[in-house]
């Protein structure tokens, strides 16, 4: 049987009226309680509003029910799954991104109010004798978190609802299917919002987008879509902030899934996945350690200003990880690998060995390299890095590649750990 707040909140995503919930409540006060960490990651879930029909009064528009449901089964679910989607207190976001090109609009904002079951487990032990009588009263954080879930679900669903008013949605005659990946609404919208807080952690983005439609004039072979792709990016300049990305609501074809990928890559952003909005994407883990270094790499006629970001889920895993030069222009590429460390502190990254080469825009499985300086680090498919104490000190290379004029033949860096930096 559904919980009197699980069904209130169904009812507000479909579109039916439910009564006004008197009692106001802030969720800021979950971003950041006292004795519990801080979420490293945040989510942001962006609506096309290309996909979004006003609704005026208590009657659902039908064309609205797919995001909906998508949104109900992201964050409406059970507290298990939701712990299998969110980490405790994480922030999330929900902005529409507007159909004529002005910009996005914040339709709700909070951090969820859950504790994972290990932190429940720590709060029973401290409460000690009163937690029996905190469980029988239905008293004590545990309980409180829980009402505010469901006041949470509530507040959510009332937001969706007022957002779809007509007078704050684009003009009706603001067209719904025009643009493509360099330029239109949709693609407008997204270069002007702010998407990213870095004080709520790294970004995970998910768009609700059938961005299908913004691929018509994108070649049918791989290499050409890539690389028409590529172009397009560099043309509507978009900064995502290195975020993790999904796109829900689009029927992805191998073709459509490069060009993607070629696209978010250098807007500064990775996809992860490309599918229907009727199912949950499959996420990465979420990062339990997080750490940010800057310092210099040492090319064969200068020394430029590099930047890492450096983040692990809890089997040392990397997740949603960065590396950029800034030498002429800023190149960057995403990380991946596993981090090993030892007793004594030494930790050591191992990558994929294919590092640079994402920005080939003729890779796939058994094809040659390409070794160019119009990529970052020349397509160098090594990266390899130690860290210990507050620095990291590591090389970018490749058996393939020499870089004339350095140590090794090998690009070396050394970089040291910034606890305020916002990348």
């Amino acid at each position: 049987m559904l919980s009197g707040a699980r069904l209130g909140i169904i009812m507000v995503l479909l579109g039916l009226a439910l009564p006004a919930v008197s009692q106001a409540q802030s969720f800021d006060q979950y971003c950041n309680l006292p004795g519990f960490p801080q979420p490293l990651r945040q989510t942001i879930i962006v609506l096309d509003e290309s996909q979004i029909y006003p609704e005026a009064g208590s009657r659902p528009d039908q064309r609205n029910m797919s995001w909906r449901r998508f949104l109900g089964n992201l964050i409406l679910s059970d507290q298990t799954a939701l712990e299998q989607i969110f980490s405790p207190r994480e922030h999330i976001a929900v902005v529409i991104a507007r159909r004529d090109g002005a910009g996005t609009r914040l339709a709700f904002s909070a951090c969820l109010p859950f504790y994972s079951e290990d932190e429940k487990k720590k709060i029973a032990q401290s409460a000690g004798n009163m937690q029996s009588m905190n469980t029988f009263f239905g008293t004590g954080p545990i309980a409180d978190a829980k009402k505010d879930m469901d006041l949470f679900r509530i507040r959510f669903g009332d937001a969706i609802r007022s957002a779809l008013q007509p007078t704050l949605l684009s003009p009706e005659n603001a067209p719904r299917n025009g643009g493509d990946l360099a330029s239109g609404g949709f693609i407008n919208s997204l270069k002007q919002g702010a998407l990213v807080n870095f004080s709520y952690g790294i970004p995970r983005i998910i768009l609700v987008s059938d961005m299908s439609r913004l691929l018509a004039d994108i070649p049918a072979e791989r290499a050409k879509a890539k690389a028409a792709a590529l172009k397009k990016a560099q043309d509507a300049d978009l900064n995502f902030k290195d975020a993790e990305i999904y796109v829900a609501g689009i029927s992805s074809s191998p073709i459509a899934r490069d060009a993607l990928e070629m696209f978010f890559l250098a807007s500064h952003g990775e996809l992860v996945s490309a599918g229907p909005a009727t199912a949950i994407p499959t996420f990465i883990s979420p990062p339990v350690h997080v750490m940010r270094y800057q310092g210099v790499i040492q090319y064969p006629d200068n020394q430029f200003p590099i930047r890492l970001r450096l983040a692990t889920d809890q089997n040392g895993t990397v997740v949603n990880s960065w590396i950029s030069v800034q030498a002429t222009r800023e190149q960057f590429v995403p990380i991946h690998g596993i981090v090993t460390c030892q007793n004594n502190g030494q930790c050591t990254f191992a990558g994929d060995d294919i590092f640079a080469q994402v920005w080939n825009v003729n890779r796939s499985q058994g094809s040659d390299p390409l070794f160019d300086q119009s990529i970052p680090f020349a397509g160098a498919r090594s990266l390899s890095f130690t860290e210990s104490g507050n620095g990291v000190r590591g090389f970018i290379s490749d058996p393939q590649l020499r870089f004339q004029g350095v140590q090794g033949y090998k690009l070396q860096f050394n970089a040291s750990r910034q606890l305020k930096a916002e990348f």
